[in-house]
């Protein structure tokens, strides 16, 4: 179990900081766990939670905006909540989190964020209990009647002075509840940003439960044989998640966990993806490659066609724009997209207009970042030009360039919400 109190939020880092800038601990996790870029200059390929040494630090997407500190701790909790959703959806979560056999559990981030939310919606465990006594609750008639004896009353009836009765009362103080409380309490200390946005605790009146009896194998089985007697939808659920719970913290080093994602740009795309408007889906009639045998017999290959990440249609101006979401920095050429990449577009464009649409066709690249450095894309003739005068290949369109708050991509994709302007922007003719 967690035990040490922790008074504060997560400190930030950004996904592709330099490993010389970070402190000394984290940086040797993130290359120890491979979560590191190749190269010759090491930097993180992280965004998601690290526990170091008892400290929580979350990697938000790069080119996010850190200086704000009064917007760090909903930064935080809402990127590891993009994570989640992302991987839950995306069904290829990465959950770093091992315990020590291979064996992947229920996502970890999935499980801390559904028990403090069960907690903040339905509160502490309670166990139900029918108390049975004279002149109480509600009347059990079959039994009054088998057990009392009646008066006569007016007209012959029979009239009960006394009557059997039952009523249910709750109690919060049952074993289960002091097991619930006490993880509670412990991820509240640690985790309570990640379902509220800030760093008030969601019930700091838990810890006066104390902790419950006896040790990790003894709580599974009092949780076990509770949930075997248990027909409420919510008790089942909460039951099995303190179970699993338990489980995952079982015989591992509580000290230093990774849960997130290493390989964000996947995470990029598919976000853009569903956050950006008047979006159409081109990718069964754009072009794929045949191979012809030696025999002249053409082999079809559809399955390596072309692919494209978003296209956004205006059906009122027939203006189509190709965007590509690049998880690049693109705050100079060297860490702009290079050939490959502009090629793909290239090509992206002309299939398109090969289409028999009569459509105006635009290309785009999204880079995450708050302020733009690069505009466009043009290709250059090498021969003609000079460093004072630019020929540059009227053939060949331009790829123009944008960037998109990755803090803002993160909050409308949480919530399933669309990204108005920046969807115009791409459609608006250059």
């Amino acid at each position: 179990m967690i035990t040490k109190e922790a008074n504060h939020g997560p400190k930030l880092f950004l996904d592709r900081a330099l490993l010389s800038k970070l402190p000394n601990n984290v940086a040797k996790e993130l290359s120890t766990r491979g979560l590191t870029t190749s190269g010759y200059i090491e930097k993180a390929s992280f965004v998601g939670l690290m526990m170091v040494d008892n400290e929580s630090y979350v990697f938000l997407p790069r080119g996010s905006n850190l200086d704000v500190q009064e917007e760090h701790v909903i930064n935080a909790s809402n990127t590891l909540k993009a994570v989640e959703k992302y991987s839950r959806i995306s069904k290829t979560k990465i959950d770093l989190f091992d315990e020590g056999k291979g064996e992947r559990k229920l996502n970890k981030l999935s499980l801390i964020r559904n028990l403090l939310d069960d907690f903040r919606q339905n509160g502490i465990y309670t166990k139900r209990r029918t108390i049975n006594k004279l002149n109480f609750g509600k009347t059990d008639w079959k039994k009054t009647v088998n057990k009392i004896s009646p008066y006569l009353g007016v007209g012959g009836n029979p009239v009960y002075l006394d009557t059997y009765g039952s009523k249910k009362r709750y109690f919060n103080d049952c074993e289960i509840a002091v097991i619930h409380a006490h993880i509670i309490s412990q991820l509240d200390k640690r985790f309570s940003w990640l379902v509220t946005g800030n760093l008030k605790p969601l019930a700091p009146e838990l810890i006066e439960y104390g902790s419950p009896r006896g040790d990790s194998n003894y709580q599974l089985s009092r949780l076990k044989k509770e949930l075997s007697q248990t027909y409420s939808d919510r008790d089942i659920n909460l039951l099995k998640l303190l179970i699993q719970y338990i489980k995952s913290e079982a015989g591992s080093d509580q000290s230093n966990q990774v849960i997130g994602l290493s390989n964000f740009h996947f995470c990029w795309e598919y976000m853009l993806g569903q956050v950006l408007k008047y979006t159409v889906s081109l990718n069964s009639k754009l072009p794929a490659p045949a191979y012809v045998d030696v025999d002249e017999h053409v082999l079809t290959a559809n399955e390596k066609s072309m692919r494209t990440d978003i296209i956004l249609h205006d059906e009122g101006n027939q203006q189509c724009t190709v965007a590509d979401a690049k998880y690049y920095a693109a705050t100079t050429v060297s860490n702009a997209p290079g050939w490959g990449d502009i090629v793909k577009q290239l090509f992206y464009e002309k299939a398109l207009s090969k289409l028999d649409i009569d459509w105006k066709i635009k290309n785009a690249f999204i880079f995450p970042g708050c302020e733009p450095y690069l505009s466009k894309a043009k290709i250059r003739d090498r021969v003609n030009s000079t460093k004072s005068s630019h020929i540059f290949i009227d053939e060949f369109e331009p790829i123009y360039c944008y960037y998109a708050n990755p803090m803002e991509v993160v909050t409308k994709f949480i919530t399933g919400s669309k990204m108005s302007k920046l969807s115009k922007d791409l459609l608006a003719m250059n």
